[in-house]
C-alpha cells in the first residue's frame, strides 16, 4: 500500500470513528424533537432538552442517552421524563469503576463490600449520583472528592457540587439545570395519567383533577394516593379509607368515643342510640330501659340502686373493674389495665403496655432548607422510642423506609412497659438513614395521659427545634398481651 493510500484510509477510519461517536446524540435528537412536538403541554425542560439534544452526549454516558432514546420510542410523553428515567439503566464505565475503587481505597477502606455496593440500586449508594454522567464527569468527581482526609463524610456534598459545575461547563446553563434536577429522583414509575393518556411532566390543576405525586397525576381515590385539586397526594393509614379525596377513618374505636350509627359517630347517650368506644349503637327499646353511661339499663334499678351501679343483671356494688360505678348509673367496664377505685375507673400504673408506631409525616427539606439526600432525594426515615422512670428504661427502633416523607411502619418497637414509666417519659426521634452519617429529622416527648391508654390512634406534632424540623407522629398505646 502506498503512503498516500494509507493516509486516505486513516482519514476514512477517523471520519467513521467521529461519526459513530455522535450517533447516540443524533439518534436521540430525532426522537426528542418528535416527542416534544407531540406532547400537548411540554414543560420548559422538555423544550430545552429537545433543542439542546446534540450536546447531551458531553455530560451524559452513552448508556444514559441510549436509554432515554428507548424511553421516547416507547411512547412516553416528555423528554425530561425520559432523560430522568434513563438513570435507572445507566451502567458504570471505566472511569466510574476507577472512581469506585478510589473511594473504597482512600475514603472508606473499612466499609464492607464497598466496591460491590458503590453503585447498588435500591439503597443510598454514594455512586448512584454519578452513574448517569459521562466518564469526564466521573473523573472530575474522582479527582476532587476522593483521596482527602474525611472524604467519606464529604463525598455526597462534594460530588453534587462537582457534578453541577462540570455539567454547567459542558452545556447551556438551562440545560444543565434540567439534567441535574432530573436526576434528583427516581422516575421509574409509568408517566400515565388517570385517563390512560401520557401524563405531562408538570402536575397542575389545569391537567389533574386528582392529586400529584412526584410531579405525576394520580386519580386521588386510593389509600396510597388520596387527594383532589392537584394537591400533594396523601397516604392514608391502614385503617382509613379515601373518601371524596380525603383520608377518613370509618366510624369505629379509633374515631368514635360514643357509638356508630352506620358510619356516623353519635354521642351514645340517648335511648335511641346508646353505646360507646365505637361500637354499633343499641336502641333501648323496652319501655323500662334507659341509656346510662352508654349502657341500656332498667330504669327501676336506677331509682333504687343508690350506692352501686346498674347492669343487665340488676344492682351491682360498683367496685369491680368490669362493673364500676355508683348512684344507680349504668355500670362501666373499666377495660384492660384499669381498676375500679372509689366507684371510678383508674389506670393501673403497674399494668404493662406496648408502644405501636403507625406512621409519621416529615417535611421534604431539612433544617437548612436543603434536600435530605443528594440531588433532591427524599429521606429514608426510621424512628426511635425511649421510655424511662428512675432506673428503669426501654428503647426500640422501627425499620428504615426509603425515599418517603410519609413513612408507614405499623410496628411495635417497645413492648411490656409499665404504665407509670410511659407516663413519666416517652420520647421519640425520627432519623434519616444515610451511607455515612444519619441525619436527625426531629422528635419530642409524647404527652401521654391515662385516657389514651386504650389502643386508640393518637397523633402528636413535634415542633421544630434548633436541631430538628417539625414532624407529626401517629401512634397507639396498646395493652401488652
Amino acid at each position: 500500500m502506498t503512503i498516500g493510500a494509507a493516509i486516505a484510509l486513516l482519514v476514512i477510519i477517523a471520519g467513521c470513528s467521529s461519526s459513530s461517536t455522535s450517533a447516540p446524540a443524533a439518534d436521540f435528537c430525532s426522537d426528542a424533537k418528535s416527542a416534544a412536538g407531540k406532547c400537548m403541554n411540554p414543560t420548559d425542560c422538555d423544550t430545552q432538552l429537545a433543542n439542546d439534544c446534540k450536546a447531551l452526549d458531553a455530560p451524559l454516558s452513552p448508556t444514559t442517552v441510549s436509554a432515554a432514546k428507548d424511553c421516547l420510542e416507547s411512547g412516553i410523553c416528555g423528554v425530561a421524563t425520559c432523560v430522568s428515567r434513563a438513570q435507572n439503566s445507566s451502567v458504570p464505565t471505566a472511569a466510574h469503576k476507577t472512581l469506585a475503587d478510589d473511594f473504597c481505597m482512600f475514603c472508606a477502606p473499612t466499609l464492607p463490600d464497598c466496591a460491590a455496593n458503590f453503585y447498588k440500586r435500591g439503597a443510598k449508594a454514594p455512586g448512584l449520583a454519578v452513574l448517569p454522567y459521562s466518564e469526564e464527569v466521573a473523573k472530575a468527581v474522582d479527582d476532587e472528592c476522593t483521596g482527602q482526609s474525611g472524604c467519606q463524610a464529604k463525598f455526597t456534598t462534594c460530588a453534587r457540587d462537582v457534578i453541577a459545575r462540570t455539567v454547567g461547563d459542558k452545556v447551556d446553563s438551562a440545560t444543565a439545570d434540567c439534567i441535574v434536577q432530573g436526576f434528583g429522583g427516581d422516575d421509574a414509575q409509568a408517566t400515565v395519567g388517570p385517563d390512560g393518556k401520557p401524563a405531562v411532566v408538570t402536575c397542575t390543576p389545569a391537567n389533574c383533577t386528582g392529586c400529584c405525586r412526584d410531579d405525576k397525576c394520580e386519580t386521588g381515590t386510593t389509600v396510597d394516593a388520596c387527594g383532589t385539586g392537584a394537591k400533594a397526594c396523601s397516604t392514608c393509614s391502614r385503617t382509613s379509607k379515601c373518601t371524596a379525596g380525603a383520608c377518613k377513618e370509618p366510624c369505629g374505636p379509633n374515631t368514635c368515643k360514643g357509638c356508630c350509627d352506620g358510619d356516623t359517630c353519635v354521642a351514645g347517650t340517648g335511648d335511641g342510640a346508646c353505646g360507646e368506644q365505637g361500637a354499633a349503637c343499641t336502641k333501648c327499646t323496652s319501655m323500662s330501659l334507659v341509656c346510662s353511661n352508654h349502657t341500656c339499663i332498667d330504669g327501676s334499678c336506677q331509682a333504687t340502686c343508690t350506692n352501686g351501679c346498674c347492669s343487665a343483671a340488676g344492682c351491682q356494688p360498683g367496685t369491680a373493674a368490669n362493673a364500676c360505678g355508683t348512684g344507680g348509673e349504668g355500670c362501666v367496664d373499666c377495660g384492660v389495665g384499669r381498676t375500679c377505685s372509689a366507684a371510678a375507673c383508674q389506670l393501673d400504673r403497674t399494668s404493662l403496655w406496648d408502644v405501636y408506631i403507625s406512621f409519621a409525616v416529615v417535611p421534604d427539606k431539612n433544617k437548612s432548607g436543603a434536600s435530605w439526600d443528594i440531588l433532591n432525594g427524599l429521606p429514608d426515615p426510621y424512628l426511635y422510642v425511649f421510655t424511662s422512670e428512675g432506673t428503669s428504661s426501654h428503647s426500640g427502633q422501627t425499620s428504615t423506609l426509603t425515599d418517603t416523607t410519609f413513612p408507614f411502619w405499623a410496628e411495635t418497637p417497645v413492648t411490656s412497659v409499665k404504665a407509670s414509666e410511659l407516663l413519666a417519659n416517652t420520647s421519640i426521634e425520627v432519623w434519616d438513614a444515610d451511607v455515612d452519617f444519619d441525619d436527625y429529622i426531629g422528635g419530642c416527648a409524647l404527652a401521654l395521659t391515662p385516657a389514651i391508654f386504650d389502643g386508640s390512634l393518637q397523633s402528636q406534632v413535634c415542633p421544630a427545634t434548633a436541631s430538628g424540623v417539625e414532624v407529626t407522629v401517629y401512634f397507639r398505646i396498646n395493652p401488652h398481651p
